[in-house]
């Protein structure tokens, strides 16, 4: 009989701690539904027609939460990621700059799959969406001149 009452202590003790494990606990807080994400932080690479990344990688399927910072002291900059490559981001500034201000973005948004505001300087704006399927995805600026200045990057996203 003395032996059941360790046993048993020890059991309840597995189950508080596992209890307890399952609450929480470490980790820095966050959004619901346990699903992964990713932080990506990009600013534009001062007064050059420029981001300071030229290219980051995802994972599919994650969100993405994307940080842009226009560290610009004069120029107005956004960050926008289409949905193919360069003929397909050339198509989308095309229509951005017949768009127009405030924003230089085309109405019709099929070929986008993120977009900021058109930020003057010193502005931010953070964004969030889900890494499409596996491939490359360019990110370019459509103020008028800019992607054809330079103003753009690569983002690849892996299985």
């Amino acid at each position: 009989m003395k032996m059941q009452k360790p046993v048993w202590m020890l059991m309840v003790a597995l189950v508080a701690a596992f209890a307890l494990a399952a609450c929480g606990g470490g980790g820095g807080g966050g959004g619901g539904g346990g699903g992964a994400s990713t932080t990506i932080e990009i600013a534009s690479d001062g007064e050059n027609l420029a981001y300071d990344k030229k290219e980051f990688t995802v994972p599919t399927g994650q969100t993405i939460t994307l940080t842009f910072k226009n560290v610009s002291t004069a120029q107005q900059h956004n960050i926008v990621i289409v949905k193919g490559g360069e003929d397909v981001a050339a198509k989308v500034d095309e229509e951005a700059i017949n768009a127009g201000p405030p924003d230089f973005l085309p109405a019709d948004r099929t070929d986008i799959i993120a977009a900021t505001k058109m930020l003057g300087p010193g502005g931010s704006e953070t964004i969030t969406f889900t890494a499409p399927a596996p491939g490359t995805y360019v990110f370019l600026c459509t103020y008028p001149a800019h992607y054809a200045g330079g103003m753009k990057g690569v983002m690849t996203v892996a299985p």
